[in-house]
């Protein structure tokens, strides 16, 4: 009967035990997120948010090559919006994703992140530090992806202007020291760009 009795010497022995047992088990244990709408969110909740990308902020380099991603802003159907951050140390895994479509994911895209809830400067975010919390789950924007040629073309501007020129002896052409070239005309209009005064008379 007094082996039943619990010592102290025994109550040690069983919480060794126990966390022993419990180590494994936990190891292997993954929290499931609750799926749930942004405006019901809150501080500390572990969530999956499934929603259209508002804003897409990434890096470029200067041909227009997406280079790495800054955030991500996301809107679902009950008007609330939600910032998405990435590590720096597991971004290039993010942007293989983001690249891997084509044309690449971006705005009006339908994704969905799991994650914890926390709030920074009055607004709600997730840092997503793994890549199997982001996923697409529908291409809504087929707008193509455009890039600036790495070759002189027929098609060129200033970096600091939005006026473009297609002939090489454009007196307003051949005053730009710092000519960034199209691959096609068409990509002139996508980027906003108007055609010198010059240029359009000569056509």
């Amino acid at each position: 009967m007094s082996s039943l009795i619990l010592n102290d010497k025994k109550i040690i022995f069983l919480c060794i035990f126990c966390v022993v047992l419990g180590i494994p088990f936990l190891s292997t244990f993954k929290l499931v997120p609750e799926e749930n709408h942004i405006s019901d969110i809150n501080d500390g909740d572990y969530v999956k948010i499934t929603a259209k990308i508002q804003k897409l902020d990434v890096k470029t380099n200067e041909y227009l090559e997406v280079t790495g991603i800054k955030s991500i802003k996301l809107m679902d159907e009950t008007a609330g919006d939600l910032l998405v951050y990435f590590p720096e140390d597991t971004s290039n895994e993010f942007l293989e994703i983001i690249l891997k479509t084509t044309p690449r994911i971006k705005e009006g895209d339908i994704v969905s992140v799991s994650g914890k809830i926390q709030i920074y400067n009055g607004r709600y975010e997730i840092v997503l530090k793994d890549p199997k919390d982001f996923e697409l789950i529908k291409k809504v924007n087929f707008e193509r992806d455009i890039f600036l040629s790495k070759y002189k073309t027929d098609y060129y501007a200033s970096k600091n202007s939005k006026v473009y020129h297609n002939f090489e002896d454009c007196p307003y052409g051949e005053k730009i020291s710092e000519k960034i070239y199209f691959k096609i005309e068409e990509d002139t209009k996508s980027l906003g760009y108007e055609k010198c005064s010059y240029c359009e008379k000569r056509d």
